[in-house]
């Protein structure tokens, strides 16, 4: 029973989601979109580039936390 009452749940939470699957495009649209991005002088922005050292440190820094953490843990697990 409660299955069935979850699964009706779902279902009328469900309902709205269907407006939006049976969105429909006119083919005019997608040509006038189409025809407004085609004609961009847009250029994708360029990654910068990252030190060599800063992925080190970092992985660094988080070994050293870890070990700390680790190193509380047992002595608190031993203080009990």
């Amino acid at each position: 029973m409660r299955i069935l009452l979850s699964l009706a749940i779902l279902a009328m939470l469900s309902a709205p989601a269907l407006a939006c699957i049976n969105d429909s495009e006119l083919i005019s649209h997608e040509r006038e979109f189409k025809s407004q991005y085609q004609e961009s002088n847009y250029t994708p922005p360029e990654p910068e580039q990252i030190s060599s050292s800063k992925p080190y440190l970092l992985g660094g820094a988080g070994a050293m936390m870890g070990m700390a953490g680790a190193f509380v843990l047992l002595r608190l697990r031993s203080a009990r």
